[in-house]
């Protein structure tokens, strides 16, 4: 099924892939490659619908990982939705107000 939206990752999001990427690598090998899988698998689900997620925020929607405690951050403008921030839980929610 083809998406009606565009998708884009912003660079602090990306950062934040990149860290989490490391860590899960140092942590155990192949479990980044699950944490990939799983974010790959709700950026799907967000880019079919995303306004099944619930706003959390001035419109920033928030879509959960299962297995891991992160939660994707987005916002949706017309046919585009850009994830700002692929956060954890356990880090302060001030940094994450500062990027949307």
């Amino acid at each position: 099924m083809k998406s009606k939206y565009r998708i884009i990752i912003n660079p602090f999001a990306e950062l934040d892939l990149k860290a989490s990427v490391d860590f899960f690598e140092f942590q155990k090998p192949g479990l980044e490659k699950e944490f990939i899988k799983e974010v790959d698998d709700v950026i799907k689900r967000i880019e079919l619908n995303p306004k099944m997620f619930p706003k959390v925020r001035k419109g920033a929607r928030r879509a959960l990982l299962n297995r891991f405690p992160f939660g994707i951050y987005f916002v949706v403008k017309d046919d585009l939705i850009n994830i700002f921030a692929v956060f954890h839980f356990s880090r302060d929610p001030k940094k994450l107000r500062k990027r949307s």
